[in-house]
């Protein structure tokens, strides 16, 4: 049909956008689990520094020293913080742009469907043409064909 170049043309911008959201999707996955696996690093080492605090007989500390830990577990709290909110702003971040990319997909579906569906109308009317142009050939072929 004459109206589908415009609509490939769009099908295919579109399908240009899906890809790119698709592999800016990838990225910021990447970063989530980095974000991710970060936090469980810190975590753990809260985790295994508690331990190690608490087996060594926290009560043989001098003052000093066990000011120096609280200081530290303070600064260890307070990456922890930071790095769920990190992690939290990556999900949403990656959230937003699944979002994106499912509009752009379903977009994309619906174009090809479109387009597939005109190129099918176009195949039967071009095959009902050359139908037509064969009846009235095997029509006029009938009605000169001469006396017998």
């Amino acid at each position: 049909m004459k109206h589908d170049g415009p609509l490939k043309t769009l099908a295919r911008v579109v399908g240009n956008e899906e890809r790119e959201m698709a592999r800016r999707m990838g990225d910021c996955r990447v970063n989530m689990e980095k974000d991710e696996q970060q936090l469980m690093s810190l975590m753990q080492y809260r985790d295994q520094y508690l331990e190690a605090f608490h087996g060594t007989g926290s009560c043989c500390l001098r003052p000093a020293q066990l000011q120096d830990y609280r200081v530290f577990l303070a600064r260890l709290d307070q990456a922890i913080d930071q790095q769920q909110q990190a992690l939290q702003q990556s999900r949403a971040a990656f959230e937003e742009l699944q979002l994106r990319w499912l509009k752009l997909h379903g977009k994309n579906k619906a174009l090809q469907k479109l387009i597939d569906k005109r190129q099918l109308h176009s195949m039967a009317e071009r095959a009902r043409g050359e139908q037509k142009e064969l009846d009235e050939r095997a029509g006029w072929m009938f009605q000169n064909r001469g006396p017998s």
